[in-house]
């Protein structure tokens, strides 16, 4: 499953959130040499409590938009971490 994330680097914190409708991922990183996307997948594996050698960063490398690959596995485990989301960070 491919889901597209927005990365906010350079943040106060490092969190999981809805903004507008759509996921965010804040990071402290800056966003130079890849930090702010390995940051990012950390971030997103330990809030799917998951290995982040499951998710990869499939397109967008060099922008704040990218599309993130989550085996298909973690779907419903994904799903339901977004509804308790709902437009509140974590």
């Amino acid at each position: 499953m491919l889901i597209e994330v927005r990365v906010l680097p350079r943040s106060s914190r490092s969190e999981v959130l809805v903004r507008g409708g759509r996921l965010s991922v804040s990071v402290t990183s800056p966003p130079e040499r890849g930090k702010a996307n390995a940051a990012a997948i950390e971030v997103l594996a330990r809030w799917l409590k998951v290995g982040v050698s499951q998710l990869s960063v499939v397109s967008g490398k060099t922008s704040r938009n990218k599309l993130v690959f989550v085996p298909d596995d973690l779907e419903p485990i994904f799903r339901f971490k977004l509804s308790e989301l709902d437009d509140h960070g974590v």
